[in-house]
């Protein structure tokens, strides 16, 4: 496994090497104090976007909304956050993302605050997700978004429900409703469930089995957690496994970390679409581990960030 230089000077700094793993508590505990830290180092807030909060389809968003949302109908993305299904909410973590990812496309994005696991095993999240996206539907003209340019975004978990609430629209007769997916980190398949198709390409298990922030046995942790164990082989909590995978998505951009045991996760999906023209794009960053961008000690997270906006305008051009 390569680690860059400036992730390997970022752990010198701290002193070891952070790894989240535990029970589903110790989780939550350790990712909560994680964002309440990062926090405290972000930028002052812009004041010119506009954060609100609404419930509807019995599932809580969040609402960014750059100043342009005043003037004019914006692409509108449903955003999911990540946290391996057992952590996380709208309210934290990816807030810093999401207000520069409206701000500099710019866009609205609603972000769904779906259910967690244990309580709430896979694949209710994929139906919160899919409920926050046809709540977003039915107020668009409310929210003053492009009905046209409605897309769907999400990190780690959140790329893989991104993936999974279009197949589930597409298999609904709405896909033509989504004009594009931007998955960042995904999770789409699980390691003991791994079609022969996508062996060759799925290797990063192995070669990023201690990696930071989530290694391979963190990995096995949240899946025991989560109820994927039970459930390796749904197509809507792997999308991976979906048979339209490959014939009727629309354009995506995914990126993947080059020292993450998830790296595959993504690479198979570009290559599955590719293989069938959908219009796609990999962005991959060598030697940094899942999630880096959340680091303000990690200068490429700017670089994620400019990249993730460039992609959500790819995905909808």
């Amino acid at each position: 496994m390569y680690l860059s230089e400036e992730w390997l000077a970022y752990e010198r700094k701290l002193g070891f090497r952070p790894v989240i793993i535990g029970t589903a508590q110790e989780i939550r505990t350790g990712y909560n104090s994680l964002a309440q830290t990062i926090g405290k180092q972000l930028p002052p807030h812009d004041p010119t976007l506009t954060t609100v909060s609404a419930e509807g389809h019995q599932v809580a968003v969040r609402i960014y909304k750059p100043r342009e949302a005043t003037e004019r109908k914006l692409p509108i993305g449903i955003y999911a956050h990540g946290g391996g299904f057992v952590a996380g909410s709208k309210w934290e973590r990816d807030t810093h993302n999401c207000r520069y990812i409206a701000q500099n496309t710019p866009c609205i994005l609603v972000s769904v605050d779906f259910r967690l696991a244990p309580e709430h095993p896979v694949p209710a999240q994929v139906d919160d997700v899919l409920a926050g996206y046809l709540w977003t539907r039915e107020n668009i003209d409310a929210l003053n978004g492009d009905p046209a340019k409605v897309f769907l975004i999400g990190a780690s978990v959140g790329g893989g429900l991104a993936l999974s609430v279009a197949l589930k629209l597409i298999a609904r007769g709405q896909g033509g409703q989504v004009a594009g997916i931007v998955a960042l980190a995904p999770i789409t398949m699980h390691p003991e469930h791994v079609p022969d198709e996508f062996r060759a390409d799925y290797t990063a298990y192995e070669e990023n089995a201690e990696g930071p922030l989530i290694n391979r046995a963190a990995m096995y942790v949240f899946n025991s957690i989560n109820g994927c164990d039970e459930r390796k082989d749904d197509p809507y909590v792997f999308p991976a496994l979906h048979p339209l995978l490959g014939s009727e998505l629309p354009p995506t951009y995914i990126s993947t970390c080059g020292a993450d045991p998830l790296r595959d996760d993504g690479t198979v999906i570009q290559r599955a679409l590719s293989r069938h023209g959908v219009r796609c794009r990999l962005k991959n960053y060598e030697g940094l581990p899942h999630f880096f961008w959340i680091y303000p000690e990690i200068p490429t997270g700017d670089t994620f960030r400019a990249d993730t906006v460039e992609g959500v305008r790819f995905v909808l051009e």
